[in-house]
């Protein structure tokens, strides 16, 4: 078991990040592989939180070699998910949709404020078009909010997050117009 040696226990934060893309490349779709089923993202999901996969703080770690390792599967997730919301098959952007919502909740603060903005403009076009799978709209709603929810911070944040929510009512609304 050499792999483990450098190992202390289960618990040990140079295990996150080799789970985590141990997921991407078992457990999530891609361009290559179909979609499984439900059972398979509840199964991430349930991964993602129980150990804590997508929260972990740089600044408790001493070991730069662990924190690029971690940054790199961090970087890993969420351009496989923006892969997949860009995807032209609804089962394959709800999953990313839905994944992203999870991120969005478990990821530390401090990727989630460098991140928000982006993964809020990935999120607006599966809102409001006519052509877009129901599944996916309600996803990206469902996302969207665990998204505004978490920019209930700090002032400047909720001002981010107040300007947010207006652009999703804008969107949703034009239709009506």
């Amino acid at each position: 078991m050499a792999a483990f040696d450098h190992i202390k226990d289960m618990y040990d934060v140079a295990l996150k990040s080799r789970l985590l893309h141990t997921l991407i490349r078992d457990h999530v779709p891609d361009n290559k592989h179909p979609f499984g089923s439900p059972l398979d993202l509840s199964k991430v999901v349930y991964t993602i939180k129980t150990h804590n996969l997508l929260h972990e703080s740089v600044q408790d770690l001493t070991d730069q070699k662990l924190i690029n390792n971690w940054r790199s599967a961090i970087d890993s997730w969420v351009n496989h998910l923006m892969e997949l919301i860009a995807s032209e098959i609804p089962d394959k952007c709800w999953a990313g949709i839905c994944l992203l919502g999870v991120t969005c909740q478990e990821c530390s603060y401090e990727c989630f404020l460098e991140s928000y903005s982006g993964w809020f403009q990935k999120h607006l076009p599966h809102i409001q078009p006519m052509e877009t799978s129901q599944f996916v709209k309600v996803a990206s709603c469902a996302s969207m909010s665990d998204l505004i929810s978490r920019l209930s911070g700090p002032a400047n944040v909720k001002r981010d997050g107040a300007a947010h929510a207006g652009k999703l009512i804008q969107q949703g609304i034009q239709p009506v117009l």
